[in-house]
């Protein structure tokens, strides 16, 4: 089950019922719907999603509709792991980019350097090694006897910036607020409407029962919002 939900409000905006096992595709049916409901998007509008809808995809439909979208990648996502770096030290994770050099930097302060660019699957990655490997200590540990460490990432523009944009102040305030917003309303429909598992089978069905349980949590945002300005309205009229 998939929903895209307004911050400010907290109400469900699109949803859809899907069996593909990854977030990859769900994007853009998701604006697509939320454009359906209630028109065309704000110019000021942000679109937050986690790393299984961060695809070459749908980076370029965001550029392309000219939506100000905040999706990070997966270095991005292991980073922010801290238990990961002290488990795996030498991790892809752990080395940093430095994009004014435009080389990855190692744990023991290395330089690996731009090497080539090469199409994979329609999406050109770029390479970077470090020749140092073969005189560093740690070099069993990192990447095996004899070997020199090789770093593959996304070579696009949009990547690029769409990295750029999710290492400053501003990109990480505004996808902090996804788990805010998007999470609390599967809370809500678990937790305090126990709902927890479909009764029906097959899309349709279960389509069905998505409405239903989407407008029973609609309907008690919109409740509680109409009685949160009734309030504030007495008050300033005390």
């Amino acid at each position: 089950m998939q929903i895209a939900v307004d911050h400010n409000s907290g109400i469900i905006l699109a949803s859809t019922i899907t069996q593909d096992p990854t977030d990859h595709y769900q994007l853009i049916p998701q604006i697509e719907q939320i454009i359906e409901t209630i028109g065309p998007l704000p110019s000021f509008t942000k679109i937050s999603a986690d790393n299984g809808y961060y695809t070459k995809n749908n980076l370029q439909y965001l550029a392309k509709n000219k939506l100000d979208g905040y999706i990070p990648n997966r270095k991005q996502v292991y980073e922010s792991k801290k238990h990961f770096k002290k488990n795996k030290p030498f991790s892809k994770y752990n080395f940093r980019y430095n994009h004014n050099k435009d080389v990855y930097i190692c744990p023991n302060n290395k330089q690996l350097k731009y090497k080539k660019t090469y199409s994979y699957k329609e999406v050109l990655m770029r390479q970077y090694y470090c020749s140092d490997c073969l005189k560093c200590s740690d070099q069993e540990k990192c990447v095996g006897k004899d070997r020199v460490r090789i770093i593959t990432d996304y070579g696009d523009v949009l990547s690029k910036n769409m990295a750029l944009k999710m290492e400053t102040t501003n990109g990480k305030l505004e996808f902090a607020k996804r788990k805010e917003t998007v999470e609390w309303p599967f809370g809500n429909i678990k937790r305090n409407l126990k709902y927890t598992e479909f009764i029906t089978r097959g899309l349709s069905q279960t389509t069905t029962e998505k409405n239903l349980i989407n407008a029973a949590h609609n309907i008690k945002r919109i409740h509680n919002e109409i009685q949160t300005q009734t309030i504030t309205n007495n008050i300033l009229n005390t």
